[in-house]
């Protein structure tokens, strides 16, 4: 069977390939970041050019209220129309940095002071995020998603935190590795010799059951250990 190979970049500048049958159209690829420090916690998505419109659109229906200047890039601020949640997102040149507040848009200077905190450089192949320095925080957590149309989901997270998904006993042989059900209905743990995913099978007609399992056999994850 043909392969499709796709080579990502996470958050933090670690680079994995994921190897998929090609017949299998990938819909969108995102990633996600949290960053810890004292009291302090806040999450981050990336996406592609176009997101934030997206989530203004189509997740929850939000409105402009404010727009700023961070490193030279725009920062977009939109409230709910519900009130309830507000985004501030930065736009790259090829990928987009949103974050989620509760409740309606934040002051200005509250939004400069987040995104100033970090180092941010996108590219083609990827947006890395990390804080600077003098901030002291650290990533809790670091993953990447990618989402192929009428087989399901990849969730991909950064090597250090991989080890918490494996199971202890041995899994059923894949093409790349091993496989184990999960605690949750059409979700499994894929483990390959330098990855680990969380596979999350898609609900709809257009495939059978054995056509998704089949699709998910063949899929390799590798970040480079370099």
């Amino acid at each position: 069977m043909a392969t499709r190979r796709l080579r990502l970049v996470a958050p933090g500048g670690d680079r994995v390939t994921v190897d998929l049958p090609a017949a299998a159209p990938v819909s969108h690829v995102v990633a996600g970041v949290r960053f810890v420090g004292g009291s302090f916690g806040t999450g981050f998505q990336i996406g592609p050019r176009g997101y934030h419109d997206f989530a203004c659109t189509h997740v929850a229906p939000a409105r402009t209220r404010d727009r700023l200047v961070v490193h030279g890039r725009e920062v977009v601020v939109a409230e709910a129309d519900d009130g309830q949640t507000s985004l501030a997102t930065l736009i790259g040149a090829y990928h987009e940095l949103m974050t989620v507040y509760a409740g309606p848009a934040p002051h200005r200077e509250r939004v400069l002071a987040l995104f100033g905190s970090l180092r941010i450089e996108d590219h083609v192949d990827g947006m890395t995020v990390v804080p600077r320095a003098a901030t002291l925080l650290d990533s809790a957590n670091e993953h990447l998603v990618v989402v192929v149309r009428d087989h399901g989901s990849l969730s991909i997270p950064a090597p250090r935190h991989a080890s918490a998904l494996l199971p202890r006993h041995a899994g059923a042989p894949t093409k790349h590795g091993e496989v184990w059900k999960a605690g949750y209905a059409r979700s499994y743990v894929l483990g390959c010799p330098a990855g680990v995913a969380e596979v999350h099978l898609a609900d709809t007609p257009a495939k059978t059951e054995r056509e998704r399992l089949d699709w998910l056999d063949d899929i390799g994850i590798a970040w480079d250990r370099g």
